[in-house]
Protein backbone atom coordinates (compact mmCIF):
# COMPACT_ATOMS: atom_id res chain seq x y z
CA UNK A 1 0.00 0.00 0.00
CA UNK A 2 2.81 2.39 0.89
CA UNK A 3 4.58 1.57 -2.38
CA UNK A 4 1.45 2.52 -4.32
CA UNK A 5 1.20 5.83 -2.49
CA UNK A 6 4.86 6.60 -3.17
CA UNK A 7 4.40 5.69 -6.83
CA UNK A 8 1.36 7.96 -7.12
CA UNK A 9 3.18 10.78 -5.38
CA UNK A 10 6.14 10.39 -7.72
CA UNK A 11 3.90 10.37 -10.81
CA UNK A 12 2.19 13.57 -9.67
CA UNK A 13 5.44 15.38 -9.00
CA UNK A 14 7.17 14.28 -12.20
CA UNK A 15 6.27 15.98 -15.46
CA UNK A 16 4.15 13.87 -17.81
CA UNK A 17 1.77 14.51 -20.67
CA UNK A 18 -1.19 13.86 -18.38
CA UNK A 19 -0.34 16.42 -15.69
CA UNK A 20 0.94 19.07 -18.10
CA UNK A 21 -0.82 19.12 -21.46
CA UNK A 22 -3.74 17.02 -20.23
CA UNK A 23 -4.25 19.30 -17.24
CA UNK A 24 -4.33 22.53 -19.24
CA UNK A 25 -6.64 20.89 -21.80
CA UNK A 26 -9.16 19.99 -19.08
CA UNK A 27 -8.71 23.48 -17.65
CA UNK A 28 -9.57 25.20 -20.90
CA UNK A 29 -12.61 22.97 -21.46
CA UNK A 30 -13.92 23.99 -18.05
CA UNK A 31 -13.02 27.64 -18.65
CA UNK A 32 -14.91 27.65 -21.97
CA UNK A 33 -17.98 26.19 -20.28
CA UNK A 34 -17.83 28.81 -17.52
CA UNK A 35 -17.43 31.57 -20.11
CA UNK A 36 -20.71 30.47 -21.70
CA UNK A 37 -22.44 30.78 -18.32
CA UNK A 38 -20.85 34.20 -17.85
CA UNK A 39 -22.15 35.35 -21.23
CA UNK A 40 -25.65 34.25 -20.25
CA UNK A 41 -25.31 36.17 -16.98
CA UNK A 42 -24.29 39.30 -18.89
CA UNK A 43 -27.33 39.00 -21.17
CA UNK A 44 -29.66 38.57 -18.19
CA UNK A 45 -28.13 41.58 -16.47
CA UNK A 46 -28.59 43.96 -19.40
CA UNK A 47 -32.07 42.58 -20.04
CA UNK A 48 -33.43 42.94 -16.50
CA UNK A 49 -31.45 45.89 -15.12
CA UNK A 50 -31.68 48.58 -17.75
CA UNK A 51 -32.13 51.21 -15.03
CA UNK A 52 -28.86 50.41 -13.28
CA UNK A 53 -26.25 53.14 -13.13
CA UNK A 54 -23.79 53.62 -15.95
CA UNK A 55 -21.00 52.66 -13.58
CA UNK A 56 -22.44 49.18 -13.07
CA UNK A 57 -23.18 48.70 -16.77
CA UNK A 58 -19.67 49.78 -17.70
CA UNK A 59 -18.15 47.53 -15.05
CA UNK A 60 -20.04 44.50 -16.39
CA UNK A 61 -18.99 45.31 -19.96
CA UNK A 62 -15.32 45.68 -18.95
CA UNK A 63 -15.39 42.38 -17.04
CA UNK A 64 -16.91 40.56 -20.00
CA UNK A 65 -14.34 41.98 -22.43
CA UNK A 66 -11.49 41.04 -20.09
CA UNK A 67 -12.99 37.56 -19.80
CA UNK A 68 -13.02 37.24 -23.60
CA UNK A 69 -9.39 38.34 -23.84
CA UNK A 70 -8.42 35.85 -21.14
CA UNK A 71 -10.21 33.02 -22.97
CA UNK A 72 -8.48 33.88 -26.26
CA UNK A 73 -5.08 33.89 -24.56
CA UNK A 74 -5.47 30.50 -22.91
CA UNK A 75 -6.85 29.07 -26.18
CA UNK A 76 -3.69 30.25 -27.91
CA UNK A 77 -1.53 28.75 -25.17
CA UNK A 78 -3.18 25.33 -25.40
CA UNK A 79 -3.02 25.42 -29.22
CA UNK A 80 0.68 26.28 -29.00
CA UNK A 81 1.49 23.36 -26.71
CA UNK A 82 -0.92 20.77 -28.17
CA UNK A 83 -0.70 21.50 -31.91
CA UNK A 84 2.38 23.55 -32.76
CA UNK A 85 4.50 21.69 -30.24
CA UNK A 86 2.95 18.27 -30.76
CA UNK A 87 5.43 15.56 -29.80
CA UNK A 88 8.01 18.10 -28.67
CA UNK A 89 8.66 17.53 -24.95
CA UNK A 90 11.09 20.44 -24.80
CA UNK A 91 8.35 22.80 -25.99
CA UNK A 92 6.36 22.04 -22.84
CA UNK A 93 9.12 23.47 -20.66
CA UNK A 94 8.99 26.97 -22.16
CA UNK A 95 6.48 29.67 -21.17
CA UNK A 96 4.73 31.03 -24.24
CA UNK A 97 3.93 34.76 -24.36
CA UNK A 98 0.16 34.18 -24.12
CA UNK A 99 0.60 32.48 -20.73
CA UNK A 100 2.44 35.53 -19.41
CA UNK A 101 -0.20 37.95 -20.66
CA UNK A 102 -3.06 35.83 -19.29
CA UNK A 103 -1.43 36.00 -15.86
CA UNK A 104 -1.59 39.80 -16.11
CA UNK A 105 -5.22 39.68 -17.26
CA UNK A 106 -6.02 37.31 -14.40
CA UNK A 107 -4.52 39.76 -11.89
CA UNK A 108 -6.54 42.62 -13.39
CA UNK A 109 -9.81 40.66 -13.31
CA UNK A 110 -9.36 39.45 -9.73
CA UNK A 111 -8.43 42.88 -8.41
CA UNK A 112 -11.22 44.57 -10.39
CA UNK A 113 -13.86 42.20 -8.98
CA UNK A 114 -12.47 42.60 -5.47
CA UNK A 115 -12.60 46.38 -5.90
CA UNK A 116 -16.28 46.19 -6.92
CA UNK A 117 -17.01 44.13 -3.82
CA UNK A 118 -15.01 46.58 -1.71
CA UNK A 119 -17.09 49.43 -3.13
CA UNK A 120 -20.22 47.77 -1.76
CA UNK A 121 -18.56 47.29 1.60
CA UNK A 122 -17.63 50.98 1.50
CA UNK A 123 -21.29 51.93 0.96
CA UNK A 124 -22.41 49.78 3.87
CA UNK A 125 -19.59 51.00 6.08
CA UNK A 126 -20.47 54.62 5.36
CA UNK A 127 -24.10 54.05 6.29
CA UNK A 128 -23.25 52.26 9.54
CA UNK A 129 -20.34 54.62 10.32
CA UNK A 130 -17.97 51.65 10.60
CA UNK A 131 -14.23 51.37 10.02
CA UNK A 132 -14.30 47.98 8.29
CA UNK A 133 -14.84 49.67 4.94
CA UNK A 134 -11.53 51.51 5.33
CA UNK A 135 -9.77 48.30 6.34
CA UNK A 136 -11.11 46.41 3.31
CA UNK A 137 -10.15 49.27 0.99
CA UNK A 138 -6.62 49.25 2.42
CA UNK A 139 -6.27 45.48 2.03
CA UNK A 140 -7.49 45.58 -1.58
CA UNK A 141 -5.02 48.40 -2.30
CA UNK A 142 -2.26 46.22 -0.90
CA UNK A 143 -3.44 43.41 -3.15
CA UNK A 144 -2.92 45.70 -6.15
CA UNK A 145 0.74 46.00 -5.23
CA UNK A 146 1.23 42.26 -4.82
CA UNK A 147 -0.60 41.53 -8.07
CA UNK A 148 1.51 44.09 -9.92
CA UNK A 149 4.66 42.42 -8.56
CA UNK A 150 3.50 39.02 -9.85
CA UNK A 151 2.58 40.44 -13.26
CA UNK A 152 6.07 41.94 -13.52
CA UNK A 153 7.98 38.89 -12.27
CA UNK A 154 6.31 36.53 -14.73
CA UNK A 155 8.02 38.40 -17.59
CA UNK A 156 11.47 37.86 -16.10
CA UNK A 157 11.45 34.08 -16.66
CA UNK A 158 11.31 31.95 -19.80
CA UNK A 159 10.91 28.37 -18.53
CA UNK A 160 8.50 26.68 -16.16
CA UNK A 161 11.49 25.36 -14.25
CA UNK A 162 12.33 28.94 -13.31
CA UNK A 163 9.04 29.45 -11.50
CA UNK A 164 10.75 28.59 -8.22
CA UNK A 165 12.68 31.86 -8.51
CA UNK A 166 9.43 33.84 -8.28
CA UNK A 167 7.53 31.36 -6.11
CA UNK A 168 7.34 33.93 -3.30
CA UNK A 169 5.26 36.25 -5.48
CA UNK A 170 2.97 33.41 -6.62
CA UNK A 171 2.41 32.16 -3.07
CA UNK A 172 1.89 35.67 -1.71
CA UNK A 173 -0.51 36.60 -4.49
CA UNK A 174 -2.69 33.50 -4.03
CA UNK A 175 -2.66 33.79 -0.24
CA UNK A 176 -3.55 37.48 -0.38
CA UNK A 177 -6.37 36.84 -2.84
CA UNK A 178 -7.78 34.16 -0.53
CA UNK A 179 -7.61 36.43 2.51
CA UNK A 180 -9.21 39.36 0.67
CA UNK A 181 -12.10 37.23 -0.60
CA UNK A 182 -12.80 35.90 2.87
CA UNK A 183 -12.55 39.37 4.45
CA UNK A 184 -14.88 40.98 1.90
CA UNK A 185 -17.50 38.22 2.24
CA UNK A 186 -17.48 38.27 6.04
CA UNK A 187 -17.52 42.08 6.25
CA UNK A 188 -20.37 42.42 3.77
CA UNK A 189 -22.44 39.80 5.58
CA UNK A 190 -21.76 41.55 8.91
CA UNK A 191 -22.97 44.93 7.64
CA UNK A 192 -25.95 43.43 5.85
CA UNK A 193 -26.96 41.58 8.99
CA UNK A 194 -26.85 44.86 10.92
CA UNK A 195 -29.14 46.38 8.28
CA UNK A 196 -31.95 43.93 8.94
CA UNK A 197 -35.06 45.41 10.48
CA UNK A 198 -38.78 44.76 10.81
CA UNK A 199 -39.57 45.04 7.08
CA UNK A 200 -40.10 41.53 5.71
CA UNK A 201 -39.45 42.35 2.07
CA UNK A 202 -36.20 44.22 2.73
CA UNK A 203 -34.99 41.46 5.05
CA UNK A 204 -35.68 38.90 2.33
CA UNK A 205 -33.70 40.89 -0.22
CA UNK A 206 -30.83 41.37 2.22
CA UNK A 207 -30.79 37.64 2.97
CA UNK A 208 -30.51 36.89 -0.75
CA UNK A 209 -27.51 39.19 -1.15
CA UNK A 210 -25.93 37.74 1.99
CA UNK A 211 -26.23 34.22 0.62
CA UNK A 212 -24.68 35.10 -2.73
CA UNK A 213 -21.94 37.22 -1.15
CA UNK A 214 -20.96 34.50 1.30
CA UNK A 215 -21.15 31.75 -1.32
CA UNK A 216 -19.11 33.64 -3.90
CA UNK A 217 -16.51 34.72 -1.34
CA UNK A 218 -16.03 31.24 0.07
CA UNK A 219 -16.02 29.67 -3.40
CA UNK A 220 -13.36 31.97 -4.85
CA UNK A 221 -11.33 31.68 -1.64
CA UNK A 222 -11.45 27.89 -1.85
CA UNK A 223 -10.38 28.00 -5.51
CA UNK A 224 -7.42 30.30 -4.79
CA UNK A 225 -6.44 28.19 -1.80
CA UNK A 226 -6.60 25.00 -3.88
CA UNK A 227 -4.39 26.60 -6.53
CA UNK A 228 -1.92 27.62 -3.82
CA UNK A 229 -1.76 24.12 -2.33
CA UNK A 230 -1.45 22.53 -5.77
CA UNK A 231 1.46 24.76 -6.75
CA UNK A 232 3.18 24.28 -3.40
CA UNK A 233 2.85 20.48 -3.45
CA UNK A 234 3.29 19.91 -7.20
CA UNK A 235 5.34 22.77 -8.66
CA UNK A 236 6.75 20.66 -11.52
CA UNK A 237 3.47 20.06 -13.33
CA UNK A 238 0.78 22.36 -14.74
CA UNK A 239 -2.23 21.34 -12.67
CA UNK A 240 -2.05 24.64 -10.80
CA UNK A 241 -2.18 26.51 -14.14
CA UNK A 242 -5.40 24.69 -15.10
CA UNK A 243 -6.95 25.69 -11.76
CA UNK A 244 -5.85 29.26 -12.37
CA UNK A 245 -7.73 29.20 -15.71
CA UNK A 246 -10.90 28.25 -13.82
CA UNK A 247 -10.47 30.67 -10.92
CA UNK A 248 -10.51 33.66 -13.28
CA UNK A 249 -13.89 32.58 -14.66
CA UNK A 250 -15.23 31.95 -11.18
CA UNK A 251 -14.49 35.53 -10.13
CA UNK A 252 -16.41 37.03 -13.04
CA UNK A 253 -19.28 34.59 -12.79
CA UNK A 254 -19.73 34.98 -9.04
CA UNK A 255 -19.95 38.76 -9.28
CA UNK A 256 -22.52 38.65 -12.09
CA UNK A 257 -24.53 36.03 -10.21
CA UNK A 258 -24.75 38.35 -7.22
CA UNK A 259 -25.96 41.21 -9.42
CA UNK A 260 -28.61 39.03 -11.05
CA UNK A 261 -29.75 37.70 -7.66
CA UNK A 262 -31.76 40.90 -7.30
CA UNK A 263 -33.98 40.07 -10.28
CA UNK A 264 -36.46 37.59 -8.83
CA UNK A 265 -37.02 39.39 -5.54
CA UNK A 266 -37.44 42.88 -6.98
CA UNK A 267 -39.51 41.93 -10.01
CA UNK A 268 -41.88 39.71 -8.04
CA UNK A 269 -42.41 42.47 -5.49
CA UNK A 270 -43.15 45.06 -8.17
CA UNK A 271 -45.49 42.74 -10.03
CA UNK A 272 -47.38 42.01 -6.83
CA UNK A 273 -47.95 45.70 -6.19
CA UNK A 274 -49.07 46.27 -9.77
CA UNK A 275 -51.49 43.36 -9.70
CA UNK A 276 -52.96 44.45 -6.37
CA UNK A 277 -53.59 47.97 -7.64
CA UNK A 278 -54.79 47.11 -11.17
CA UNK A 279 -58.39 48.27 -11.66
CA UNK A 280 -61.04 46.02 -13.15
CA UNK A 281 -62.95 46.67 -16.35
CA UNK A 282 -66.35 46.63 -14.68
CA UNK A 283 -67.17 46.83 -10.96
CA UNK A 284 -70.46 45.72 -9.46
CA UNK A 285 -71.64 46.90 -6.06
CA UNK A 286 -74.65 45.86 -3.99
CA UNK A 287 -75.86 49.14 -2.55
CA UNK A 288 -78.95 50.43 -0.75
CA UNK A 289 -80.50 53.05 -2.97
CA UNK A 290 -83.64 55.12 -3.26
CA UNK A 291 -85.24 55.01 -6.67
CA UNK A 292 -86.24 58.49 -7.82
CA UNK A 293 -88.46 59.54 -10.68
CA UNK A 294 -85.59 61.37 -12.39
CA UNK A 295 -82.59 59.20 -13.36
CA UNK A 296 -79.23 60.40 -12.27
CA UNK A 297 -77.23 61.00 -15.47
CA UNK A 298 -74.03 59.91 -13.74
CA UNK A 299 -75.06 56.27 -13.65
CA UNK A 300 -74.12 54.33 -16.73
CA UNK A 301 -76.60 51.45 -16.37
CA UNK A 302 -79.08 50.32 -13.70
CA UNK A 303 -80.57 46.84 -13.74
CA UNK A 304 -83.27 45.48 -11.44
CA UNK A 305 -85.62 42.56 -11.76
CA UNK A 306 -88.28 44.20 -9.61
CA UNK A 307 -90.92 46.51 -11.07
CA UNK A 308 -90.58 50.31 -10.83
CA UNK A 309 -90.81 51.32 -7.19
CA UNK A 310 -92.46 54.39 -5.81
CA UNK A 311 -90.44 57.56 -5.77
CA UNK A 312 -89.50 57.44 -2.10
CA UNK A 313 -89.36 53.62 -1.65
CA UNK A 314 -85.99 52.19 -0.62
CA UNK A 315 -84.80 49.00 -2.24
CA UNK A 316 -81.65 46.97 -2.92
CA UNK A 317 -80.41 47.15 -6.49
CA UNK A 318 -77.31 46.17 -8.44
CA UNK A 319 -75.62 49.12 -10.01
CA UNK A 320 -73.02 48.40 -12.68
CA UNK A 321 -70.96 51.25 -14.07
CA UNK A 322 -67.69 51.70 -15.88
CA UNK A 323 -64.46 53.22 -14.57
CA UNK A 324 -65.20 56.80 -15.63
CA UNK A 325 -68.66 56.95 -14.07
CA UNK A 326 -67.31 55.31 -10.90
CA UNK A 327 -64.65 57.95 -10.53
CA UNK A 328 -67.09 60.81 -11.02
CA UNK A 329 -69.80 59.36 -8.78
CA UNK A 330 -67.73 57.98 -5.89
CA UNK A 331 -64.66 60.22 -6.25
CA UNK A 332 -62.33 57.21 -6.48
CA UNK A 333 -59.05 57.88 -8.24
CA UNK A 334 -57.31 54.58 -8.84
CA UNK A 335 -54.12 56.31 -9.97
CA UNK A 336 -53.95 58.15 -6.69
CA UNK A 337 -54.63 54.94 -4.79
CA UNK A 338 -51.85 53.17 -6.69
CA UNK A 339 -49.45 56.02 -6.06
CA UNK A 340 -50.23 56.11 -2.37
CA UNK A 341 -49.91 52.34 -2.20
CA UNK A 342 -46.49 52.50 -3.86
CA UNK A 343 -45.52 55.38 -1.61
CA UNK A 344 -46.47 53.46 1.51
CA UNK A 345 -44.53 50.46 0.23
CA UNK A 346 -41.47 52.59 -0.51
CA UNK A 347 -41.69 54.28 2.88
CA UNK A 348 -41.97 50.96 4.68
CA UNK A 349 -38.85 49.70 2.91
CA UNK A 350 -36.70 52.79 3.20
CA UNK A 351 -37.83 54.07 6.59
CA UNK A 352 -34.67 54.43 8.63
CA UNK A 353 -32.45 52.56 6.16
CA UNK A 354 -31.43 52.79 2.48
CA UNK A 355 -32.71 50.66 -0.36
CA UNK A 356 -29.63 48.53 -0.94
CA UNK A 357 -30.79 47.00 -4.17
CA UNK A 358 -31.17 50.39 -5.85
CA UNK A 359 -27.74 51.52 -4.66
CA UNK A 360 -26.03 48.34 -5.77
Amino acid sequence: MSNQILSLDKSLQSRTIDNTLGAVFIGIVGATFLFGITTLQVYLYYHHYRRDSRFHKLAVAVLWILDIVHLVLILHAVYHYAVNGFGDAVNLTSIVWSVKIQVTINVVIVLFVQSLYAYRVWILGGYHHGVLGYIVAGVVTGGFGIGAALAYKIYTIQLFEELHTISWSIDLSLATSTAIDFMIASTMCYYLHKSRGSETELNSRISTVMQYSLSSGLFTSACSLTTLFTYTLMPDNLIFLALQFLSTKFYVGSFLAMLNARQHRVRNADEQVSSDAKPGVGIEFRVQTSTCTEEDPRWHETASDSPQSPAAESQSTYTNFDQHSKNSAWDVDMESVHSSHSLRRSDSIQQGRPDYMSQW
